[in-house]
């Protein structure tokens, strides 16, 4: 297949924009030839003078916490943090079943797909279906045909018996991804720890013995607020952090604190709007960069729109910095340069770039620029335009996830009528 006559962001090395372009995808899912003009002949897809780009990437979410959307809390309403996890998260993901897991997952997942996010690395916890609760996540990605990186969220919160049982799933399922032909890599699996505040020293001693064997990266929140300041200097004491290891947030981080996790080579993970939903701080972007660090974008479940995190990202920083000439070159390098890294990173997943060998994960976009679009003019673009413009296609390991605007996988509407009654039933438990 051939995408043809389209608009070509490439996000190569050399940061091309094609104005008119061809982009082969070969059969086993990967891109062929990226040309500068219009190809002609059999299997030829017009674009019709779309924008086409590299599908993008979520490095941080909860896919479990889709069914929570429009639930209401009883009492008086969180007032910080922790209320907020005690009062919603923690209460929500003890009432999840098995196939409230599964339907959270697809519902989220074909909000990703609409949204032109073709990997999602997703952070789990359902501690009353916890066994086989991540095969059932895997399903979900393999049926709406995204990529996605799992764990499980290990954590003493619910005591010591459901903190070995977090252990246990995420060994079992790294152990099942690691095992399985590499075929379609659609799925694979890191260790899944909840936060520093919530594990204890035996626990986490466990998962680092555990994970010597298994060589997959911890996926972890740290120094999201206040409550767990001083989380880096104990995970590094503890083994968990190095160069596998994914570091969602870091808000709340000393300068001794971006200098370990510089030298550690940690993966780390802004959440922007939810950083700002939960009224915890921002995470000082500029300084990890200054400093070395490797950060990237998510959305901790709060939205599938990627777009919206990397205009969040931008403008937070110029608000925290106060100073307007800030964050480009940042929240830019976040969200279209570093994820891709962080994925490589965790998997050696070649994503992110419309570049000969790299996978054929791409999207078209409804954009036509009424200005002047070169390489040098790319961020206004983005930031202005392409973020805002309605998602058409997205191809996922060479194959169409989303056409047309519309799910080609799954049926959206009755998978969400299925949703809307496992919410019902979830919330009255809840």
């Amino acid at each position: 297949m051939i995408i043809t006559n389209a608009r070509i962001l490439t996000f190569d090395t050399a940061n091309r924009v094609l104005d008119s372009g061809s982009v082969e995808i070969r059969a086993d899912g990967s891109i062929g030839d990226v040309s500068s003009v219009r190809a002609r002949g059999k299997n030829i897809i017009d674009a019709q003078g779309k924008l086409l780009m590299p599908a993008l990437i979520n490095c941080h979410t909860h896919l479990y916490s889709t069914l929570a959307r429009g639930i209401s809390l009883p009492g008086r309403a969180p007032r910080n943090f922790p209320e907020i996890l005690k009062k919603l998260w923690w209460r929500l993901d003890r009432a999840l079943n098995e196939e409230d897991v599964y339907y959270s997952a697809l519902v989220g997942l074909i909000d990703a797909a609409k949204c032109g996010v073709g990997t999602l690395v997703d952070h789990h916890s359902s501690p009353n279906a916890c066994a086989g609760s991540l095969d059932r996540i895997d399903q979900a990605f393999r049926d709406v045909g995204l990529r996605g990186v799992l764990c499980y969220e290990t954590s003493d919160r619910n005591g010591p018996i459901q903190a070995l049982e977090g252990i246990r799933e995420n060994i079992r399922f790294i152990d099942r991804a690691q095992r399985a032909p590499r075929g379609d890599g659609l799925v694979t699996a890191t260790f899944g720890l909840h936060a520093s505040f919530t594990l204890s020293d035996e626990t986490l001693r466990r998962a680092v013995e555990v994970n010597d064997s298994l060589h997959a990266g911890f996926h972890i929140h740290v120094a999201e607020d206040g409550c767990d300041a001083g989380a880096v200097k104990r995970l590094r004491d503890l083994g968990v952090l190095d160069e596998q290891c994914l570091a969602a947030h870091c808000v709340h981080v000393t300068a001794a604190d971006i200098g370990t996790l510089a030298r550690r080579r940690v993966n780390v993970v802004h959440n922007p709007q939810s950083n700002c939903n939960n009224a915890v701080g921002a995470a000082r972007l500029l300084d990890l960069f200054r400093c070395g660090v490797l950060v990237g974008l998510g959305s901790d479940g709060y939205s599938p729109r990627m777009f919206d995190e990397f205009k969040t990202a931008f403008h937070v920083q110029k608000l925290l910095a106060g100073d307007p000439r800030v964050a480009y070159a940042e929240a830019y390098a976040a969200a279209f340069l570093n994820n891709r890294t962080i994925v490589k990173n965790l998997w050696e997943m070649e994503i992110g770039r419309i570049e000969k060998g790299a996978r054929a994960d791409l999207i078209l976009v409804d954009y036509y620029p009424p200005t002047p679009l070169h390489a040098g003019n790319l961020f206004g673009h983005i930031l202005f335009g392409i973020a805002n413009a309605p998602v058409d296609s997205l191809i996922v390991n060479g194959r169409y996830v989303l056409r047309d605007k519309q799910c080609v996988t799954v049926d959206e509407r009755r998978i969400a009528e299925k949703a809307a009654a496992r919410a019902r039933a979830l919330w009255e438990r809840f």
